[in-house]
């Protein structure tokens, strides 16, 4: 049998620990509806995004730069922040991705920087002959992650397109021509023309032109300076001294270009 104070004693330490269970849960729940005041309060008070991204050419990459803002006007710190911006070609296969990391960024302080993502300009032309004789875009993704007081997450993306001309645009061979040169050799003239449609770069160096008849022999060549500045329009012709005896109706034309800004051939052009 038990003694009767001896019950009373646990039933008074029982109402104790329900009592203090009770408050324990009020003051959790106290926090959590703080914290979750506060935490929307600092989101309202944290101005983050992306500017309009540039396309710059830098040493023979392409660069697309981004600028990124962030400015913590909140309660807490901003965390674990990680920017990610992915370049997408005309088809939607990924071209270039680069992460950025940046591990707190205190409250009270802001962040205002760009972030780049380098191409090379030759393999960009070299996989994508698209890019030098038709205007595109590129699909710019970017993407930010980060963390409110560490605990809760963020993230936000968006979507922007730069537009990109193509420096050999419409790149088109005229008329040719047979005139008398001597009794073994013909002169053949070729006109030649395209437009620079890139606001970024002068295509300026050399073309170097191939005549190959049907066999496939390489029957003639020359060459031909460039210095076409943006926005401008190319015409001019090449005159090649070509045996009569390897001549044929048919065969090809091949263009090969060596600039300051991209090398790319052979451009291979049906001639007869």
């Amino acid at each position: 049998m038990i003694p009767l104070a001896y019950g009373k004693r646990e039933e008074r330490r029982m109402r104790y620990a329900v009592r203090a269970l009770g408050w324990a849960t009020i003051i959790f729940w106290i926090f959590i509806i703080l914290f979750s005041a506060t935490s929307v309060y600092s989101a309202m008070n944290v101005r983050m995004g992306f500017g309009e991204p540039q396309l710059l050419l830098s040493n023979g990459f392409a660069v697309i730069s981004v600028p990124l803002f962030i400015n913590n006007g909140g309660l807490y710190d901003l965390s674990e922040l990680n920017v990610t911006v992915d370049v997408m070609d005309y088809n939607g296969s990924l071209v270039s991705t680069s992460t950025t990391l940046v591990s707190s960024i205190p409250r009270g302080s802001s962040i205002e920087t760009e972030h780049n993502v380098s191409m090379s300009l030759d393999d960009v032309m070299s996989k994508a002959q698209i890019y030098l004789f038709n205007d595109t875009i590129f699909s710019v993704n970017m993407s930010m992650k980060l963390n409110f007081a560490r605990v809760v997450p963020f993230q936000a993306s968006m979507n922007k397109t730069v537009p990109w001309g193509a420096p050999l645009y419409n790149f088109s061979v005229g008329q040719i021509s047979y005139n008398y040169y001597n009794l073994t050799h013909q002169r053949v003239i070729m006109p030649l023309s395209f437009e620079n449609h890139s606001p970024y770069f002068g295509v300026d160096g050399v073309m170097r032109v191939e005549m190959c008849n049907a066999s496939g022999g390489v029957i003639a060549y020359g060459t031909l300076s460039l210095d076409v500045p943006s926005y401008s329009t190319y015409e001019d012709q090449v005159e090649l001294i070509v045996d009569i005896l390897k001549l044929t109706p048919s065969g090809e034309m091949h263009f090969y270009f060596e600039t300051s800004a991209f090398s790319f051939g052979p451009v291979v052009m049906p001639y007869g």
